[in-house]
């Protein structure tokens, strides 16, 4: 085999990787099956920490009135005035 062949085909056998790559990532099966799906923030609603032991994340939660707030998960009332 000759040297001047070489390099020509390390840069075919590149070329052809590419294609492959662009033609599996762009074909309709490839989908996106891992995607998060994503919905709309409820009005008004907002990421705060729950207090409860059992909850205990960041998670939405929306306005009950009185500066109050309601926990989407656990649906424990929190805030507002004593």
């Amino acid at each position: 085999m000759s040297t001047e062949f070489l390099p020509w085909a390390g840069a075919v056998l590149v070329a052809g990787g590419v294609a492959v790559t662009w033609a599996a990532r762009l074909a309709p099966s490839a989908g996106t099956k891992g995607a998060a799906r994503f919905s709309e923030l409820v009005p008004g609603g907002r990421f705060l920490v729950c207090g409860v032991a059992g909850c205990g994340e960041v998670l939405l939660h929306i306005p009950v009135g009185d500066g109050r707030w309601e926990c989407t998960h656990c649906s424990t009332v929190t805030g507002g005035g004593s």
